[in-house]
């Protein structure tokens, strides 16, 4: 018996929602190449272009262990393993360390770490026993360095760097691949238009220390906000479909890289903040990004 070759896309949202499209994307480029695709997300109805297309489409929530047992189970039965899975599930919480509710920061990390892991655990068993499988996991730039703002969100992507790390030792010897994806800065993805699209708990006193941060982080973030014709650090972002494709690249090759980073941006920052130093390449992020 062949292994299987089924995909499971985790976090796949609504064509309205705040994301990147990259696990839509995907989706549909491997159904278009032949591979049987599940593609997941917390509403079915939020996926009802990818159904008619004629991919698989289940409701899974990364916070809800019972809808992630049924999705592996379901195509533990269809095909006798999850063949391929690709952890794209996460949300970018914002605000200060200081001022983020924990209950918030709990469901981020339950969201984009603990849910993750979780999902791993589950289909691991059935890549063992067909002695073949991968694991895709979606960091970020974000996941080696950290900005004001998006500490928290930033934080799961420095876990899942770690998680990856570990797991790609754990399980090589059962013919396992664990690959770890670190995209530039992706062109609409939990780009805001406007503070209360920030989704910042309401400030419980008259003055808030880190109002005036908030406009200025709307401001920095309106570069990725056009699609079609960005402007000024816009331009060095990435299209939904060029991560896409890189995570095609990374699931269907042989001998994959162990990190796949897509981008000039994320290319270039980690050997910056060696070459310059702790207190230089602090000095630069204080410039670069708003700082309260």
């Amino acid at each position: 018996m062949n292994p299987s070759n089924a995909v499971l896309i985790t976090g796949i949202s609504s064509v309205s929602g705040l994301s990147s499209g990259t696990g839509r994307a995907l989706a549909f480029r491997l159904h278009r190449a032949g591979w049987p695709v599940y593609a997941s997300g917390r509403s079915l109805e939020g996926l009802g272009d990818l159904a008619e297309a004629g991919i698989t489409t289940l409701r899974v929530d990364m916070t809800d262990e019972e809808s992630m047992i049924a999705a592996v189970q379901r195509i533990t039965a269809e095909h006798g393993a999850v063949g391929v899975l690709v952890n794209n599930a996460a949300y970018s919480l914002n605000g200060t360390i200081e001022q983020s509710p924990m209950d918030e920061v709990r469901r981020q990390f339950e969201t984009n770490v603990f849910g993750l892991s979780r999902m791993t655990q589950l289909v691991l068993p059935g890549m063992r026993e067909q002695r073949s499988g991968r694991i895709v996991i979606m960091s970020s730039i974000f996941g080696l360095f950290a900005t004001p703002g998006r500490g928290y969100y930033e934080a799961t992507k420095h876990a899942l760097e770690a998680i990856g790390d570990s797991l790609r030792l754990e399980v090589r010897r059962f013919g396992i691949r664990v690959v770890i994806i670190e995209p530039s800065p992706i062109l609409g993805g939990f780009v805001p238009t406007t503070v209360g699209d920030l989704g910042l708990a309401p400030d419980s006193t008259v003055d808030d220390p880190y109002g005036d941060f908030w406009e200025r982080f709307v401001v920095w973030h309106g570069a990725y906000r056009e699609v079609e014709h960005p402007k000024g650090r816009g331009r060095l972002s990435l299209r939904s479909g060029d991560v896409a494709a890189l995570l095609e690249k990374a699931i269907t090759v042989r001998n994959p890289r162990i990190r796949y980073r897509l981008g000039i941006p994320v290319r270039l920052l980690r050997p910056q903040r060696v070459i310059f130093g702790e207190r230089a390449w602090e000095k630069f992020v204080r410039t670069f990004f708003p700082t309260p």
